[in-house]
């Protein structure tokens, strides 16, 4: 990264103006709190209400990689692929209940930045995908992300997390005999056959293209992939959990150094035999078409609520 870049990324305010919207102005996201933290008993003050940890409830992050392998040797920071599907699975012990958390991969955070042997340059704002690629081996960009995901939802630490490159999803998907889903929505740019309601089977190479496609051209794109990405998800962990945990074995193996994986035993078994809500969650904020890329803004105010939603329970 040149000097010039690194200055740009410093000097970044935190707090941007949203051009066109009935918000005043966007912040990004971490910067500020609308709540209290306990430092002694990890609580949080919001409102007249006090709010405990829930211990109950586990988490894995899942990252899709954009970029084909997971090899980092003699690759150039920003090179090393970005994360472009991030969803945290959020588990209810308590319920036996997953729920998926869509998080934008253009959401507008304080990014991290390392050169290529690991060293720490600076922060700058940039859109959450990038985190990723600062990392110079898949170990490290996975952490980076979960790190940041973790700031991002108020510190809520994070227990496992999964990332896998593009070129792994098909042969894993093969190694179950395909995803069959029914689109919620027409996913015609992708297939003409791909209308709205339509049950469809997914083999590897099909699955690549469902996941990983959008025009770029169009602004607010991502949006409508990421609907398709959980989508895919929660078809393939049915898919999964009707076979048994056994071939969750057969799967690592499919993916082999297209996978990277830190996730306990508990959660893997929860995440083949718990059930799975109904309701994807999204992360609240807006969308802003600014500059070449696109930028997604935290609501602070409604993440807090959901945060608290999802992690705590009002003592």
């Amino acid at each position: 990264m040149t000097g010039e870049t690194i200055a740009n990324n410093k000097n970044a305010e935190a707090v941007k103006r949203m051009e066109g919207s009935s918000a005043d102005e966007a912040t990004v996201a971490g910067a500020s709190r609308p709540y209290e933290r306990d430092s002694f008993d990890g609580s949080i003050l919001y409102g007249d209400n006090r709010y405990e940890a829930n211990s109950h409830i586990d988490t894995v992050l899942f990252l899709g990689i954009d970029s084909s392998s997971q090899e980092r040797e003699g690759v150039g920071i920003t090179e090393g692929g970005r994360s472009d599907t991030i969803i945290l699975f959020v588990i209810d012990n308590d319920k036996q209940l997953i729920t998926p958390l869509e998080i934008n991969r253009d959401t507008m955070v304080d990014v991290d930045i390392y050169d290529n042997d690991g060293n720490y340059l600076a922060q700058g704002v940039e859109q959450l995908t990038m985190q990723y690629a600062y990392g110079n081996t898949p170990q490290k960009a996975s952490n980076l992300t979960r790190d940041k995901v973790s700031d991002l939802l108020g510190r809520k630490r994070i227990g496992s997390v999964i990332s896998l490159t593009m070129d792994g999803i098909e042969p894993i998907v093969d190694s179950i005999g395909g995803v069959e889903l029914t689109l919620q929505s027409d996913e015609t740019d992708i297939d003409p056959s791909y209308k709205a309601g339509k049950t469809i089977h997914l083999d590897g190479a099909t699955a690549k293209a469902f996941v990983h496609n959008r025009d770029v051209e169009v602004r607010g794109s991502n949006i409508s992939r990421m609907s398709r990405q959980t989508q895919f998800m929660l078809a393939m962990f049915q898919t999964i959990k009707s076979q048994g945990s056994s071939i969750v074995e057969t799967m690592e193996e499919a993916a082999g150094d297209y996978l990277y994986e830190d996730i306990d035993a508990d959660s893997v078994d929860h995440m083949t035999h718990y059930d799975y809500s109904g309701e994807v969650l999204n992360l609240p904020g807006e969308n802003v078409e600014s500059g070449i890329h696109d930028e997604f803004y935290v609501d602070d105010d409604k993440l807090t609520e959901l945060i608290l939603d999802l992690f705590y329970i009002r003592s």
